[in-house]
């Protein structure tokens, strides 16, 4: 099964919170992602995406969170089992006071304090990665 690439961010605001993301014909909340346009790095194409669908810019780099591969989703939040999704993710940090505006297909975005983020997180892969990655994740929130 060919294998697509997607692109994204764990985005840190204030006070400890993480964005998330609930797309139009999906009810699940998300981190936001998604595919390169072109020859762009996937740093760019991670910055991009969350321009696109939460309209937070200037982000601070702060690391690589790795990758990890799960099916696409349907609008009904179940397994494409036809479509195999490798996500690239990295840490991302907003400047102070930084508003969300979502965009295009996003139907709402929102700040989840870090410590039930994993209880909003919609997809069972995608909570999985964000548990094995938590530590590192609260790390960063710490030195802010």
């Amino acid at each position: 099964m060919p294998t697509e690439h997607s692109f994204g961010g764990v985005v840190l605001g204030e006070s400890g919170t993480v964005v998330l993301v609930r797309h139009k014909d999906n009810t699940s909340w998300l981190f936001p992602k998604g595919h390169k346009d072109g020859d762009e790095s996937d740093e760019d194409a991670a910055r991009r995406e969350i321009f696109e669908e939460t309209g937070l810019s200037d982000l601070e780099l702060l690391d690589y969170l790795g990758s990890y591969t799960r099916f696409a989703l349907l609008p009904n939040n179940t397994d494409d089992r036809s479509r195999l999704k490798e996500i690239h993710m990295f840490l991302f940090s907003a400047k102070q006071g930084a508003e969300l505006r979502p965009t295009l297909e996003i139907e709402e975005a929102t700040w989840v304090p870090l410590q039930s983020l994993v209880e909003h997180i919609g997809n069972s892969a995608d909570r999985a990665w964000f548990v094995s990655v938590f530590e590192r994740v609260r790390q960063a929130v710490q030195r802010d």
